[in-house]
């Protein structure tokens, strides 16, 4: 029992890392998409927001946070690689378990 829980582990955990991994793609696309549409305003026109008790370049903030989410896209593609390898690995552990188990029985009915 604890073999199957430790085999679908890395399953889990790649699944998880790939919905990271469209959230952050996600939010690229969506400071792309601000970036796009202040850039239409013109290279003079400047739009700021209200934090707290100063105002932020919205235009600047969106280039640091698509910055930070292809990074952070980077970090987790090769998370996504060393899952897959070790969900590989955990398959080829499960299917030789089996063959073997297989053979056993076949020889013990011999």
């Amino acid at each position: 029992m604890s073999g199957t829980m430790e085999e679908s582990l890395p399953m889990r955990e790649l699944s998880i890392v790939r919905a990271q991994m469209r959230n952050r793609e996600r939010e690229a696309k969506l400071q792309d998409l601000v970036m796009e549409q202040l850039h239409g305003l013109g290279n003079e026109t400047r739009v700021y927001r209200a934090v707290g008790k100063i105002f932020e370049d919205i235009l600047s903030s969106a280039q640091t946070k698509r910055d930070q989410a292809l990074d952070e896209n980077k970090m987790l593609s090769k998370k996504c690689i060393f899952y897959e390898k070790e969900s590989e690995e955990a398959q080829t552990h499960l299917n030789d378990l089996v063959n073997t188990i297989a053979h056993r029985n076949a020889e013990a009915s011999a």
